[in-house]
């Protein structure tokens, strides 16, 4: 429990540096954050504060465009809206502006000490709670399992140029919980890879996203759990992911189907949907490896049929919301 609360701070910390800098009552855009944000926790030393900014490459020089700001432990529950007992904040974020990545840029500057998160995880979530057009950079001098890091990416954005709205956060820690623990669960299985399983959520997320704008709006129970079924399929992911973590995502998914995405989500989903399938991994290669295992035969009656399904997936992801 205490390695769990441990990490839940560098979430907390980093969603947090992004939600303490827009005008009150204003859904917040990204590209609107037009300064960079040093967010660090309160349990650190002020050695260790310096340390951190120097591992997340925070310039050492003077800039007066630079916020600095502090995550502190009361503020947690409020950020992450969750009734963890926090004691200890050690997780730490420096935030960019930038319209030069695809939507959201993570880098985990320490990866030996957060132990769960991966960047691909973070990368979707805060997508989802609405940061798009930024650097992310993670960074903590503690042992965490990083689920608490985005507290100080909310935090950023509620003190300088609004507010992240409170469903699409609840929806992204719950959308970091759950890609985590499947990580954790399945990484160990040959055929499986985080990367892999971000590009199915993000489309999944797309596909609900579409859904609705062609139906007025509305999506059913029944309807998500097709879409899941299908990309879960094309992703190479079935018989690797568990009934119960399909469950996971089929929760997941409901509630992300309650949110409304900004055009500026759109695109940054797209955008990392497209990267993350466009750069290959693990995906083609678990393709590829199935087609190698085919017949001759079955090989002739079903040509181009693997090469299909990741050009539709490509196709999917270039044409999103466009």
């Amino acid at each position: 429990m205490a390695k769990k609360i441990q990490g839940k701070k560098i979430l907390a910390l980093a969603l947090a540096a992004v939600m303490v800098l827009l005008p009150m009552g204003k859904i917040a855009h990204a590209e609107k954050l037009n300064q960079p944000v040093y967010a660090y926790g309160e349990s650190l030393t002020d050695k260790e504060v310096k340390e951190t900014a120097k591992l997340l490459g925070v310039p050492s020089d003077p800039d007066p465009d630079l916020i600095t700001m502090k995550v502190n432990i009361d503020e947690l529950n409020g950020l992450l809206h969750d009734n963890y007992h926090y004691y200890q904040v050690y997780s730490s974020v420096y935030l960019e502006p930038t319209d030069k990545v695809d939507g959201v840029e993570v880098k985990i500057a320490t990866p030996k000490t957060i132990t769960t998160i991966t960047a691909n995880q973070y990368a979707n979530a805060a997508i989802t709670a609405g940061a798009v057009n930024m650097r992310i950079t993670v960074a903590s001098v503690k042992a965490v399992d990083g689920s608490g890091a985005l507290a100080g990416v909310y935090k950023a954005f509620k003190g300088t140029s609004g507010e992240l709205s409170e469903d699409k956060v609840k929806v992204a820690q719950k959308e970091l919980e759950v890609t985590s623990q499947i990580t954790k669960e399945n990484e160990k299985k040959a055929d499986f890879s985080d990367d892999q399983l971000n590009a199915a959520i993000a489309e999944i997320k797309g596909q609900i996203s579409n859904f609705k704008n062609e139906n007025n709006g509305t999506i059913n129970g029944d309807q998500i759990g097709q879409i899941i079924n299908n990309v879960v399929n094309n992703y190479n992911l079935n018989g690797i992911l568990t009934k119960d973590n399909i469950q996971e995502i089929q929760g997941l998914m409901d509630q992300f189907s309650q949110i409304e995405l900004t055009q500026d989500q759109k695109d940054a989903l797209s955008r990392f949907g497209n990267k993350l399938v466009s750069e290959g991994g693990k995906l083609l290669e678990n393709v590829k490896s199935s087609w190698d295992d085919l017949s001759p035969k079955t090989k002739d009656d079903a040509v181009g049929f693997f090469q299909s399904i990741i050009n539709g997936i490509i196709r999917f992801f270039q044409g999103l919301f466009s």
